[in-house]
């Protein structure tokens, strides 16, 4: 038996039986568990690359922060494409306790999942399931933490620093096998932890068992294309988003600041959470599908990257979180409609533009509220053992120039 069926045999028979695996299989078997795989790139690239649109007089203007399946780095961007900035750290020195600090992890996995920046150059990120660490404007390490810390997350003003994290646990709706739980993390800015919150504690008082009864029976009539794995990734949450003050006099009570707004693509369902008292304050469960991103409009509703509009087309939607009526949308064009199956992002600019990503096309469009695209950025960079796949954009932020007066430019 060649030594991969080896620890894959393992693996299966220590997630069958609910044992603990060792240390140095605990993410494989998490990735394993997991209902979606997040890789480098899937999609073969385009026949263009860097910026193909630009309409400065009409485009937010600033920075672009991304990750990407390319590597282990963050790349600010200038509104040309070109790289004004970077950070690197691969996994051995942000990782070196880890059992699989002398390999790394596997080149499809071997990128950043997000990274934000804070107002001297330093920047907080994750690499999905191993590590949160932060490092300074020059890629010098200042600290890491050997977490399971996964998708996303968010430095508030008060520097702390709010993420998602994974285990596996047994949980009494799920009998019979550990599954994949995910908590609501709250750190402070030397990575100390503050606070954590169970999302099956926080969800059970909306009944998320009936939710998920909801979600396999579209996973049936909708295209979603889960396997029964899937049944022990239950939650899959894949965005927090701390609301801010003006957020929530945007939404209106009952949101306060301070609530989180969390995104469970294996329920369909979106929900904001007090952390202090672990109550649901809203949710609700579609019309999107294993969604991704909702943040808050400036003019108090909630926009989402909705992965499954249909079984192969994803959509940008804005709805009034109280009728749940979609007030706006958009899916793309025939010719080239919006898709993108793993992940995605949207987010309101300065000027009232989005800012999209559409993941898996290493794609990211900045569009006007009549859906003009007036920016459009397709990643240069290839993946893949033939260099054959476009590298998926995991996240982009717009960074107004303001923030980085330590950049030399």
């Amino acid at each position: 038996m060649s030594r991969v069926l080896a620890v894959a045999f393992v693996l299966v028979l220590a997630a069958c039986d609910g044992s603990e695996p060792r240390a140095a299989d605990e993410v494989e078997l998490l990735e394993r568990l997991s209902a979606i795989g997040y890789v480098a790139g899937t999609e073969p690239p385009s026949d263009r690359s860097g910026v193909t649109v630009h309409v400065p007089a009409a485009v937010a203007p600033g920075l672009n922060l991304m990750t990407s399946g390319h590597g282990p780095t963050a790349l600010l961007l200038d509104m040309d494409g070109e790289v004004v900035h970077s950070w690197r750290a691969d996994f051995g020195k942000l990782f070196p306790d880890h059992p699989k600090a002398a390999d790394g992890p596997v080149p499809s996995r071997n990128y950043w999942r997000v990274a934000r920046l804070l107002p001297n150059g330093d920047l907080i990120g994750i690499w999905d399931l191993y590590g949160l660490f932060k490092l300074d404007r020059h890629s010098n390490i200042i600290w890491s933490l050997q977490e399971k810390a996964h998708h996303d997350l968010q430095i508030t003003p008060d520097g702390r620093i709010h993420h998602l994290e994974a285990a596996r646990r047994q949980m009494p709706e799920i009998p019979g096998r550990l599954a994949i739980e995910d908590f609501l993390v709250e750190r402070d800015a030397d990575g100390r932890e503050i606070s954590r919150l169970a999302i099956s504690e926080a969800l059970r008082e909306i009944g998320w068992t009936d939710l998920r009864r909801v979600f396999w029976d579209r996973n049936r009539t909708r295209g979603y294309g889960l396997t029964e794995r899937g049944r022990f990734d239950p939650f899959h949450t894949n965005s927090l988003y701390v609301l801010s003050v003006a957020d929530a006099a945007a939404l209106r009570p009952p949101f306060q600041a301070g609530d989180v707004l969390l995104s469970m693509a294996m329920l369909d369902t979106i929900a904001v959470i007090d952390p202090r008292t672990a109550k649901v304050r809203w949710w609700q469960q579609g019309p999107f599908g294993m969604q991704h991103q909702p943040r808050v409009t400036p003019g108090g509703g909630i926009v989402v990257f909705d992965n499954y509009h249909t079984s192969r087309r994803s959509a940008v939607q804005v709805f009034d979180p109280r009728t749940h009526r979609v007030l706006w949308e958009y899916a793309g064009t025939d010719a080239l409609p919006l898709h993108s199956r793993r992940s995605g992002g949207a987010e309101f600019l300065s000027n009232g533009n989005l800012l999209i990503v559409e993941t898996d096309r290493g794609r990211a469009l900045e569009l006007t509220p009549e859906r003009q695209i007036v920016w459009e950025y397709r990643s240069p960079y290839r993946v893949g053992v033939q260099q054959d796949r476009v590298a998926a954009i995991y996240s982009m932020q717009r960074i107004d120039e303001s923030e980085v007066s330590w950049l030399a430019r």
